[in-house]
């Protein structure tokens, strides 16, 4: 007999296992075969933090104001009492107090014809405050803590040499208050320290190029202070910065120009925020600090943005929502800042950005109605299209309504790129001050596929840790923080993976839940020798 042949045989593949880099760089939409680990492509109604990504608050209805839009949202502050108002087009609302979330309360100023505000806080020689609010339309409003008085060329105090009811932006720099001539190139300045007085001109009609009118100013500086480095900055429709230093505009030795520069088109008068001495504004290309502005040109703008991990999506939503300006605050106590993104249109979603300013990394929630965007005693608002103002990141529900936090991670190779590998188990660690029910998948090969959402859990009832199933235990709920995990069947095969996370908020307490970790257990395909 001849010499037996040799059979092929596959060598059998031996399950290993993976974990994957938590969400901490959070949303990331220009990456994709390229990925770094701990970005997220879906990142909805997840907040990035230091050691992962936690569901969002929900929020609970304060205050109902119109059946209109709300426009703006500001405070006032003297000593340590401070004071909440909101607009709509022809009234404007003290609501430090509200009796009733669903009653109308009666008007601080009515008989007004336009309620998109610019404010500005300012004190007097006397010390005594006061706040500044233009709409370009009507008589400047000054209020004083109590009385809120329409000022005119005649008015106690009174502003004169312009017509008042043309300014439409109002900002303090150097101790003098600065307004803008509305659809000019015109600015306006009072005396130092002064709320009143005769206003003097300082036009930049033969600075700015490229037409349009003057928008904003505001103040940036080198340090995080008030300092001899200040400079006053005027920004245009176009996109245009005249950047000055000096104190007195009527000046020829005390007020220089130290450049013109050029900055996509802002998305509005008030989508600006101060980061220590820097003046973040957000642009068509998105959202550029000064300092970067006056030091790279135009095209190059785009990549020093604090925008640049989401730039895609960025500039797809300014494409579609840029017909009503965009607003921006800063949440100190939350490391937050908010990006409004104004509902334009009917079926058009609910839609805000949301930025962590300890780590810079970026999410996105769903289901608010930011027409406009504010914050008040160390809480955040939102104003709805509707004429409601809601407070952010409170409660377990968005006024009594469960809302899903989507996270899919970026695409991961799993160390074995251009391998198919068939994908067994996985398991996400979660810490959490209340009961839920996750649903962990896996998408592969590029394309998301999200299986149907959970349901929320019941509110809370107590269970015992380690004793109740995972799947339907319901734990004590409140501040104390608990972690879970349990793996769960997923079985996919691609040569690519997402890890993906579904959670339905629906519970009385506001959600503390955060997801730190994800595991899969995975073999590589057999292979013939």
């Amino acid at each position: 007999m001849g010499a037996r042949q040799a059979v092929q045989q596959p060598t059998r593949s031996k399950s290993a296992s993976y974990s994957f880099s938590p969400p901490v760089r959070g949303w990331i939409t220009n990456e994709l075969a390229n990925a770094r680990p701990g970005g997220a492509s879906v990142f909805e109604n997840f907040f990035p933090t230091k050691t992962g990504g936690r569901v969002r608050g929900g929020s609970l209805k304060y205050a109902t104001i119109s059946s209109g839009p709300v426009l703006r949202m500001w405070t006032f502050k003297a000593g340590q009492v401070e004071e909440f108002f909101a607009s709509d087009e022809t009234k404007i609302f003290n609501l430090t107090t509200v009796v009733d979330p669903d009653v109308i309360p009666a008007a601080a100023v009515s008989g007004q014809t336009s309620g998109y505000y610019s404010v500005a806080q300012t004190s007097n020689a006397a010390n005594a405050s006061y706040l500044y609010a233009v709409n370009g339309t009507d008589s400047p409003q000054l209020y004083d803590g109590t009385t809120w008085t329409a000022i005119t060329g005649i008015s106690t105090p009174a502003i004169t040499g312009v017509t008042t009811s043309k300014l439409s932006f109002v900002w303090s720099f150097a101790s003098r208050l600065f307004f803008i001539e509305k659809n000019t190139l015109s600015v306006w300045y009072l005396p130092v320290d002064s709320i009143g007085g005769a206003a003097s001109q300082f036009s930049l009609a033969g600075i700015f190029q490229k037409g349009g009118s003057l928008l904003f100013g505001g103040k940036w500086s080198l340090d995080s202070g008030d300092g001899l480095d200040d400079k006053c900055v005027f920004v245009s429709t176009e996109g245009e910065v005249a950047v000055y230093q000096g104190t007195n505009p009527g000046s020829a030795t005390d007020w220089q120009k130290v450049g013109v520069y050029q900055i996509t088109p802002p998305l509005g008068a008030n989508a600006t925020m101060q980061a220590g001495g820097d003046l973040l504004i957000a642009t068509q290309d998105g959202i550029v600090p000064i300092s970067e502005a006056v030091n790279k040109d135009v095209a190059a703008l785009s990549l020093s943005a604090i925008t640049v991990d989401i730039a895609p999506a960025w500039k797809r939503e300014v494409i579609a929502r840029q017909l009503i300006p965009w607003e921006i605050i800063k949440w100190p106590t939350n490391n937050m800042m908010v990006v409004s993104l104004p509902v334009v249109s009917d079926g058009q979603s609910t839609l805000c950005y949301v930025k962590n300013l300890e780590t810079g990394s970026w999410g996105y929630y769903t289901g608010w109605d930011t027409r406009c965007i504010g914050h008040f005693a160390n809480q955040g608002y939102f104003g709805t299209n509707t004429g409601t103002i809601h407070a952010m990141e409170v409660t377990g529900t968005d006024d009594g309504a469960p809302y899903t936090c989507t996270y899919v991670g970026l695409p991961d190779h799993v160390k074995s790129t251009g391998v198919t590998k068939t994908f067994h188990s996985a398991r996400a660690t979660f810490q959490s001050n209340i009961p839920f029910t996750p649903k962990i998948s896996v998408s592969t090969n590029y394309q998301i596929r999200l299986p149907a959402a959970p349901s929320s859990t019941s509110d809370l009832v107590s269970d015992l840790w380690d004793v109740g199933l995972w799947d339907v235990a319901l734990w004590d709920g409140g501040s104390a923080l608990t972690v879970s995990t349990k793996w769960v069947s997923v079985g996919k095969t691609g040569f690519v993976v997402s890890p993906q996370v579904q959670i339905t908020c629906g519970t009385t307490p506001r959600p503390l839940t955060e997801l730190i970790a994800f595991d899969l257990i995975y073999e590589r395909a057999g292979t013939m020798v």
